[in-house]
């Protein structure tokens, strides 16, 4: 890999694509985590806020109906700048049982204090603290990637 330069697909060893939803007001950083997250060949879709996740249009009492071994997304990513609170978001998916794994959903923030960490972690999510170098969010790719590979795999 080149320092500077977003790698190529090639250079990174890519076992399974994963289906991945970004949440994010801000044009440019959908822009970026899409043209990473497709090099790498996952499938992306991007959401400018979380009123536009199906949960939101469900009744109050009203749970995910995605199957727990065919959920809507592999991975979540919700950008902590968003005008509705991505922790609110991220506390609203797990209570009405959102399918992804709670370890495979992250939020990404410039704020670094145990007011938001403790929260994230407490939800069993992961914290992207901004600013963040691609190689760290391939990291966790990666170990999305592990913990769906266990836990479809029989036995």
């Amino acid at each position: 890999m080149v320092p500077g330069r977003m790698p190529l697909a090639r250079e990174w060893k890519w076992a399974m694509k994963l289906r991945v939803l970004v949440f994010a007001e801000e044009v440019g950083l959908r822009e970026l985590l899409s043209a990473f997250l497709k090099q790498l060949g996952h499938e992306v879709q991007l959401y400018w806020g979380p009123s536009v996740c199906p949960l939101y249009q469900k009744p109050r009492d009203e749970h995910c109906l995605c199957p727990a071994e065919s959920p809507c997304a592999d991975v979540i990513v919700i950008d902590g700048d968003m005008p509705d609170s991505a922790l609110d978001f991220l506390r609203f998916l797990h209570r009405r049982g959102c399918q992804t794994m709670d370890a495979n959903r992250a939020l990404m923030s410039a704020n670094h204090s145990t007011t938001l960490a403790g929260p994230v972690a407490e939800l069993g999510c992961y914290l992207i603290s901004k600013p963040f170098r691609l190689d760290e969010i391939k990291v966790w790719l990666d170990a999305c990637a592990e913990r769906l590979a266990a836990h479809r795999s029989p036995g």
